[in-house]
């Protein structure tokens, strides 16, 4: 059944539609205020709350909310992008795992090490880190300043 509280009226269609334009990708372009990270920013009209436009449409087209603790994800990569045939509902970590950007692109850890499964662990917030690295970086904390192997490296072991 409908629910009606996802659908704009005709005057808030008709506000929003004057925002859009259309390129030959099938893109529906936000030509208005963009948030900081290039996402379309807006209300449904007067007295709402502001929101990013491409959700505010996808929730009128497909009349349902976005699942709590999910996100939709541009399938274009077009960020100010409104066309809801454009998004698929899905969890944050998938969302960012289909990012693309510089980082993600890269083979190698800053010092040359290749970032393979057996050599890369994810952290919580979601950071690549190489293995060998962290390897290294525990090998040279056993020396202390002084370059005495096995001095205490921490407040625990009584260095502080």
């Amino acid at each position: 059944m409908p629910n009606p509280e996802h659908r704009l009226n005709r005057a808030e269609l008709a506000r929003l539609n004057r925002n859009i334009t259309t390129d030959p990708t099938g893109c529906w372009l936000w030509t208005g205020q963009l948030n900081s990270n290039g996402y379309a920013w807006g209300a449904r009209g007067p007295g709402h709350t502001r929101r990013v436009i491409h959700r505010i449409l996808w929730e009128h087209y497909k009349n349902q909310e976005v699942p709590e603790g999910m996100q939709l994800d541009h399938l274009c990569r077009v960020r100010n992008c409104v066309n809801p045939e454009h998004f698929e509902v899905v969890t944050p970590s998938e969302n960012t795992k289909r990012q693309d950007h510089a980082e993600r692109r890269k083979t190698h850890c800053p010092k040359g090490h290749e970032y393979s499964e057996q050599n890369t662990r994810i952290t919580k917030e979601g950071k690549r880190v190489c293995r060998q690295c962290d390897r290294d970086r525990r090998k040279s904390s056993v020396t202390d300043v002084a370059g005495v192997e096995g001095a205490p490296t921490s407040k625990e072991e009584g260095l502080y």
